[in-house]
């Protein structure tokens, strides 16, 4: 039986990408390695942040790569071309869509939309935020639309 590990975003900016997340979260990392691997946990589940400069740094140094690496890992890492943004999207629920709109409006963190609305197989409200290497977060929940402002 496959297991769900974590999901993860490749991320530019380090330090940029865990600030962004712990103020959008509300909660600091649970867990980071170095200043390669961040995560935040919840309830079993986790997301993550992966800073790929970490491996290239240790490699562009050359010292002690055999403990680090294997020689497929680094030959990989010589083809790679990471295309950082909008690689998948990260979706979060929360009980009052509009008060949590209004937070994170406030906080000025990244670029957002509207809410908005479809209707394919339910209602669906929702907005999209963008992380600091534009990666799509939607963050869905419920919404009275009696308190939309048109």
């Amino acid at each position: 039986m496959v297991k769900l590990g974590s999901t993860y975003l490749i991320v530019k900016d380090f330090e940029k990408s865990i600030t962004f997340f712990e103020t959008l979260l509300e909660m600091k990392v649970s867990a980071q390695r170095f200043n390669r691997w961040a995560q935040f946990n919840f309830n079993g589940n986790c997301i993550a942040l992966l800073n790929p400069k970490y491996d290239e740094d240790i490699i562009k140094q050359g010292e002690d790569l055999e403990n680090h690496f294997s020689k497929e890992y680094l030959e990989y890492q010589q083809n790679r071309n990471i295309q950082y943004g909008n690689n998948f999207v990260l979706n979060f629920y929360i009980d009052d869509l509009i008060a949590e709109y209004e937070r994170i409006k406030n906080l000025d963190i990244g670029k957002m939309t509207e809410i908005m609305y479809l209707n394919i197989s339910s209602p669906y409200y929702h907005f999209l935020l963008e992380d600091p290497d534009g990666n799509i977060i939607e963050i869905t929940g419920r919404c009275d639309s009696r308190k939309l402002i048109e």
